[in-house]
């Protein structure tokens, strides 16, 4: 498995007013649901790749290290986010 660096955080823009940072708010919400889309899809091919290889479509030691990096970027919040997205990414369980 190839180690990537964490990325830098983005520093945030300036606002000078509350329309600037909902506007702001609102630009960076759109870019995190194109993301969130892209991931589901990428997830949903290597689901279909790991099943037609006879592997579970899940693994659960994967899943694991995604938490622990969201954790160490953001905390306890960053579970609470890498859960949301690992459970919306796996699809039906059925």
């Amino acid at each position: 498995m190839t180690s990537h660096a964490l990325p830098a955080a983005t520093p945030a823009p300036a606002v000078s007013s509350i329309a600037d940072g909902r506007q702001a708010i609102d630009e960076i919400d759109t870019q995190l649901r194109a993301l969130v889309g892209a991931r589901l899809e990428i997830s949903q091919q290597i689901q279909a790749l790991r099943s037609a290889d006879g592997g579970p479509r899940i693994q659960h030691e994967r899943e694991n290290e995604i938490i622990t990096a969201w954790s160490r970027e953001l905390g306890p919040r960053g579970v609470e986010i890498a859960l949301s997205i690992l459970t919306l990414c796996r699809g039906s369980l059925t």
